[in-house]
C-alpha cells in the first residue's frame, strides 16, 4: 500500500526545514519506509533530498539525505539525482564523497 500523501508532504516539509535536526530526521524517516513507495513518491522524494543534499551546510544531515537517497535504490532515477553532480566530492566530509558517487553511478 503507498504512503498517504499527507505523509509524503510532511516528509518533503520536513526535508526542506530550517532546522538540521529536523531534516536529519526525515531523511532517516523516508528510509524507514522505502519498501512502502510508489514510483511516483520515489522519484519526489530523490529529488527533493538531492536539491537538499545540493544546499546542505550540516553534515549529520547530508549524510542522511545520501543515505536515504541510496537506500531509495531503483526508486532514485538519474534524472531525480542529477543534481548531485554539482557537488564538489573531494570537499565533502568523510566517506560522503564516496556516498555521492555511488549514487550517481546507479
Amino acid at each position: 500500500m503507498p504512503i498517504p500523501s499527507s505523509q509524503l508532504l510532511a516528509f518533503v516539509r520536513n526535508i526542506a526545514a530550517s532546522d538540521p535536526k529536523t531534516r536529519e530526521s526525515a531523511a532517516d524517516q523516508v528510509t524507514d519506509l522505502v519498501s512502502g513507495y510508489s514510483a511516483a513518491d520515489g522519484r519526489v522524494l530523490a529529488g527533493v533530498l538531492s536539491a537538499a543534499a545540493v544546499c546542505e551546510r550540516d553534515p549529520r544531515a547530508l549524510e542522511a539525505q545520501l543515505n536515504a537517497i541510496i537506500q531509495l535504490g531503483a526508486l532514485a532515477e538519474p534524472d531525480m539525482v542529477a543534481s548531485l553532480q554539482t557537488l564538489d566530492v573531494e570537499a565533502l566530509p568523510g566517506e560522503l564523497g564516496d556516498y555521492v558517487r555511488d549514487i550517481l553511478e546507479g
